[in-house]
């Protein structure tokens, strides 16, 4: 009798093991997190209706969010097409020759947008620029 009732017992609690486990939502994976603390996220940017993915994303440990895109020479990924994406309206500032920055603020955060522009070294071949993105919290107090 009471191996029975201990069986039951168990049975109950992985079954509300399970249920806890599927219905909680899962927490922002590190890549993920480093793209909301910049105001990167595509949850933040929904009218845009895309989104780029970096190619590296972490939270430094200062706090500073430092993103990095790699994006082509065409109608579907260009510099003018992210910019437009994640609403950066921000007059750009050339810093070198294929350099140029954007800054601007998303809610309380300060971003900095690098663009290195690369062109391919074969004629017909396919330009791509680097963006990196650093963002940090602005402090209000």
């Amino acid at each position: 009798m009471w191996f029975l009732a201990l069986c039951v017992l168990w049975t109950l609690g992985a079954i509300a093991w399970a249920a806890v486990a599927l219905l909680t939502p899962a927490g922002d994976g590190p890549q993920e997190a480093a793209e909301r603390k910049a105001g990167m996220n595509h949850d933040q940017h929904q009218p845009a209706g895309r989104y780029y993915i970096p190619t590296y994303a972490k939270v430094e440990k200062d706090g500073t969010a430092v993103l990095r895109y790699e994006v082509g020479d065409s109608q579907d990924s260009s510099v003018k097409d992210f910019l437009r994406t994640y609403d950066i309206t921000a007059k750009p500032k050339r810093i070198g020759p294929s350099k140029v920055t954007y800054s601007d603020r998303f809610g309380d955060v300060r971003r900095t947008f690098t663009i290195t522009y690369n062109p391919s070294p074969e004629p017909a071949g396919y330009d791509y620029a680097r963006i990196t993105v650093r963002a940090r919290g602005t402090d209000t107090s």
